[in-house]
């Protein structure tokens, strides 16, 4: 069978599986035709970019519309993925099962009306059989797969943000060093607690090492300029007394001096006296 005529018959599978979940009666039905659908589109994408896509671009070139598909398989995975991490039941379901039918019957329209008439006219028709048989034996290899390894490797998405975690799921053991930290931590805690209690505070920190200060210098320096003072200051006692000596001995000069001129004075006016008072007796 030719590659493009798998492909044609594996859209069709498409179409009716989203019918089968659109018309299901139970969540369980609808849950089991989810898987089917998953599977059959994850493994329909991946032959499509790893056998036909490669060897229509070899030989029709860039113009083929190649690039166009791939960036619509992103989007078409993208909404497959956000389909299979949700519960059936999610009110959300029948909308991302709605987007994921819009999208990848857009890709399908614009490949079987360009894409593929344009392989069927332009390559070999033994080409074309080869290959889709090597297209079928890869498809049954991606079918064992399944989905999630494909939408993984597709979305870069890792294994623990796609699964959900078992309900029973045992948490990991601690390490040898982590159980070894968890039984210092009470001791070391007992201690503490025992030491605060006996100093009736809490621990005090360990003061910081003493830095002399800018100002210590500063000080320093005022006290040796004071002692250079007090060493100058005798020589400066010693020649102000020298100065009040020198002060009081011209003070008493100048206190006999006076006095010596109130007594002159005092003479001559007793003589002046007295030559008045003769007169007047004569």
């Amino acid at each position: 069978m030719m590659a493009t005529d798998i492909l044609k018959q594996q859209h069709r599978e498409f179409e009716e599986l989203v019918r089968q979940i659109e018309t299901a009666e139970d969540d369980e039905e609808r849950a089991a035709l989810r898987v089917e659908l998953a599977d059959m589109l994850a493994a329909h994408t991946a032959i499509e970019e790893e056998v036909f896509y490669p060897a229509v671009l070899e030989q029709l070139g860039p113009g083929s519309r190649i690039r166009e598909s791939l960036e619509e398989h992103a989007v078409a995975d993208f909404a497959l993925y956000r389909l299979v991490s949700i519960s059936v039941a999610d009110e959300t379901f029948t909308a991302k099962l709605a987007t994921l039918k819009d999208v990848v019957m857009n890709h399908i329209e614009e490949e079987e009306s360009e894409l593929l008439p344009q392989a069927e006219g332009e390559m070999d028709r033994q080409l074309l059989d080869q290959l889709g048989d090597r297209m079928a034996s890869r498809f049954e290899e991606r079918l064992r797969e399944g989905h999630r390894p494909i939408l993984e490797r597709s979305l870069g998405i890792a294994a623990r943000q796609v699964a959900v975690a078992a309900p029973g799921a045992k948490k990991a053991a601690p390490t040898r060093r982590a159980r070894a930290t968890a039984k210092k931590r009470p001791a070391a805690t007992q201690k503490r607690a025992m030491g605060v209690a006996k100093r009736g505070s809490a621990p005090k920190r360990a003061a910081p090492a003493k830095q002399v200060p800018s100002s210590k210098k500063a000080s320093t320096k005022t006290s040796a300029h004071a002692q250079s003072s007090s060493k100058s200051e005798p020589s400066s006692s010693r020649s102000s007394s020298r100065q009040s000596q020198g002060s009081s001995r011209g003070a008493q000069k100048a206190a006999q001096k006076a006095g010596r001129r109130a007594t002159q004075t005092r003479s001559s006016t007793r003589g002046q006296t007295s030559t008045k008072k003769s007169r007047a007796a004569g």
